[in-house]
């Protein structure tokens, strides 16, 4: 199998400013400085997940995608390896992040494995939202603006920045429609109650929201 558009989208990830600082500096700090900083390590990871993917929309406003395309290489074969490309890098720091929660913070293992497989469905459901961003928008700023907004808005609403018992009853209910809402309530439970069927469901949630993102976005023409 050619996996040049795989090396390519994995070198282009680690040179996006943005990604570096959301993947690596903003966690390793929060692993070090903050004693619970498990919602902020889940926010940084939604942000840099989308980050790492984000090269698909510069290859389609770029023409770069026509070039690649016109090669031996599948729509289908073009969206896996850049969806490895994103995965691969974001699992790796996320067991980096979550080994250090446990030789620094004192995390068992009951708690920071859980945590590393919230954390990497979380990403998988921002990689594909990439996806699909890049289908929506032409204008790269105009795509970064928009999705800090709403990433922001969805991290508020859905318990990343407040906490889920803090939001009134309809602000919960409508969060419920973003991916963050179940990683909030998956950390939590882990929390306060360690691993319980309510945190299955959660991790579920986020499985149903990364395939339709991926399905959503392959379907859609990206150039």
């Amino acid at each position: 199998m050619n996996l040049t558009v795989f090396k390519y989208s994995l070198r282009r990830g680690f040179l996006s400013p943005f990604s570096l600082i959301a993947n690596c500096l903003l966690p390793v700090l929060a692993v070090i400085f903050l004693d619970d900083g498990f919602y902020i390590l889940a926010t940084s990871f939604m942000f840099g997940a989308f980050f790492m993917a984000r090269g698909i929309q510069r290859d389609k406003i770029d023409g770069v995608v026509i070039r690649i395309l016109a090669g031996p290489v599948t729509m289908r074969d073009y969206l896996v390896q850049n969806f490895f490309a994103a995965m691969i890098p974001m699992i790796g720091i996320i067991a980096i992040v979550c080994t250090l929660g446990v030789v620094i913070r004192g995390w068992g293992l009951l708690l920071a494995i859980p945590l590393a497989l919230c954390y990497a469905l979380l990403a998988a459901t921002f990689v594909g939202l990439s996806f699909v961003w890049s289908c929506l928008f032409k204008d790269k700023e105009s795509s970064v603006a928009v999705f800090t907004v709403l990433a922001m808005t969805a991290a508020s609403i859905g318990g990343l920045t407040l906490p889920l018992e803090m939001l009134p009853t309809a602000i919960f209910y409508l969060g419920v429609l973003f991916p963050s809402h179940w990683a909030a309530r998956a950390i939590g439970i882990l929390l306060n109650y360690g691993i319980t069927p309510m945190y299955w469901v959660c991790l579920l949630a986020l499985i149903l929201f990364a395939a339709a993102y991926l399905l959503y976005g392959g379907k859609r023409r990206i150039i």
